[in-house]
């Protein structure tokens, strides 16, 4: 499943993307992207990120996995047919783990907020 449309910034330690919310996405329950979407588009605007450095550096790329969602906080959920966008700053890397700091916001309002742990596998 594709939860990012588009990887619109990348920078040495943070990124940016956008997400145009269908009314058919799996997750979309009564016309709303839930909480679980919202932690999908944060761990893929990580995942796409990752990958672009790694393209950039002439790497393989990583398969990534979720290890923990610490502090999640929600404000709001965003409507189907609407686009959201993603921030994500990388805090530390330790133990194999990439420490991610992400937000999901909408018309200048954060909708959600965690702090996220991912693993990645070797190319």
């Amino acid at each position: 499943m594709v939860m990012i449309d588009r990887l619109t910034y990348a920078g040495e330690r943070s990124a940016a993307g956008s997400f145009f919310i269908e009314d058919s996405n799996i997750f979309c329950a009564d016309g709303y992207l839930p909480e679980a979407g919202m932690v999908e588009f944060i761990a893929q605007t990580a995942a796409a990120y990752t990958g672009y450095l790694q393209i950039e550096a002439g790497k393989g790329i990583s398969l990534g996995y979720i290890g923990a969602v610490k502090n999640l906080v929600i404000n709001s959920l965003p409507e189907a047919g609407t686009e959201i966008k993603s921030e994500i700053i990388v805090e530390s890397e330790v133990l194999g783990y990439t420490i991610i700091t992400g937000r999901v916001i909408q018309y200048d309002r954060i909708l959600a907020e965690c702090e996220m742990r991912i693993k990645l596998d070797n190319p």
